[in-house]
């Protein structure tokens, strides 16, 4: 019999799959892969400037995301690579800091590297519901547009669909959900929530549609089974569910051969 807390923790993890998933396979499809890890650790220095400034965590690891998302997207695809390895590693850096030079922040290193998906409250609940709904509406509205950018960005410019500003709405759509999903997955595995169960499905999809729809469950099932792990064997949650996560895509992989 699951108790009320491991329910609302298993609901948390679940609206946490169905916004990282599509974003993941989006994220493929367009070559962010690189980018979500990024994003995850510009979310930390975000997350340590928020609790310095004693704000939401949220707000300052969404208010950095989405300065690097947009720096990013003005950048020549060329030097993308390395503009994200510069930032990556110099965020990473400054975070660790921060957590040394002010001890008395409460800034847990393990709670922001690793997450904390057990101490998710209501509020993460409404945020995360908010932004399921903003995210599947717009996505469901540019679909096509999404899909044509994401293949040929110049056939999808030659057919009127505004190509740069809907690569630019994927950025930031990538950077709001880093930035609220690293407060329960930390800033290690929140991206790979994205990218893990996207890679998996695609070795069992025929279609964006379907691909979309086997991440979602794909991820949704790993949740479950981390967050079950975590409760009965006291494992870390976040590495537990990214563990199933990974034996998933081992099991499609050898089942799709």
């Amino acid at each position: 019999m699951i108790d009320s807390f491991a329910f609302f923790i298993i609901i948390a993890g679940l609206l946490a799959s169905l916004i990282t998933a599509p974003l993941g396979c989006i994220g493929l499809w367009n070559g962010l892969a690189f980018f979500g890890d990024t994003l995850a650790h510009a979310s930390l220095l975000g997350v340590c400037f928020s609790v310095l400034l004693h704000v939401p965590y949220a707000f300052g690891a969404v208010l950095i995301c989405l300065g690097i998302a947009y720096f990013i997207g003005h950048r020549s695809s060329k030097q993308n690579d390395v503009s994200l390895a510069v930032i990556s590693y110099s965020c990473l850096s400054f975070s660790i800091l921060i957590i040394s030079l002010f001890p008395k922040a409460n800034l847990d290193p393990n709670a922001l590297l690793f997450g904390d998906l057990l101490s998710a409250n209501t509020s993460d609940i409404v945020l995360l519901v908010v932004a399921l709904l903003i995210l599947w509406s717009a996505v469901a509205k540019y679909w096509s547009a999404i899909l044509m950018t994401s293949f040929d960005t110049d056939l999808a410019q030659v057919q009127g669909h505004p190509s740069k500003k809907i690569r630019l709405f994927l950025f930031f759509a990538y950077a709001i959900t880093i930035g609220i999903v690293m407060k329960m997955l930390g800033a290690l595995f929140a991206p790979a929530l994205a990218i893990i169960p996207a890679a998996a499905a695609r070795y069992r999809s025929k279609t964006p549609v379907e691909m979309v729809v086997i991440a979602t469950l794909i991820s949704s099932v790993s949740c479950v089974i981390g967050i079950g792990a975590s409760f009965y064997i006291d494992l870390p949650t976040g590495p537990a569910i990214i563990c199933a996560s990974a034996i998933l895509l081992a099991l499609i992989k050898i089942s799709a051969r």
